[in-house]
């Protein structure tokens, strides 16, 4: 592949992920008050947009709030969620090997 055809591949690559991230975004804001029914909180609005993968900016605008108010919610939700428990062999598992 030639480097001009790589540079137009990239390009249309880049095209599509804006149209994509418009078109989440466009969708987000006209079902706004339906999708964020019920919820006063910053943090339920972010938590409800996680599945859509954008970037703290776009929730920040879509939510009200700024990209550092975003950006700390979420970290605040990754430092809660706790480790799966680990399972310890039985005593007398451990003994006979």
């Amino acid at each position: 592949m030639s480097k001009d055809i790589k540079n137009v591949t990239k390009q249309l690559k880049a095209l599509k992920e804006s149209i994509d991230l418009l078109t989440k975004v466009t969708a987000i804001s006209v079902g706004k008050e339906t999708i964020f029914r019920g919820m006063k909180e910053t943090g339920d609005k972010v938590k409800a947009l996680e599945g859509f993968e954008f970037p703290d900016k776009i929730i920040a605008m879509l939510v009200g709030s700024t990209p550092d108010s975003v950006k700390s919610l979420r970290s605040q939700k990754k430092a809660r969620v706790k480790k799966p428990p680990q399972i310890e062999p039985k005593k007398e598992e451990v003994e006979h090997r």
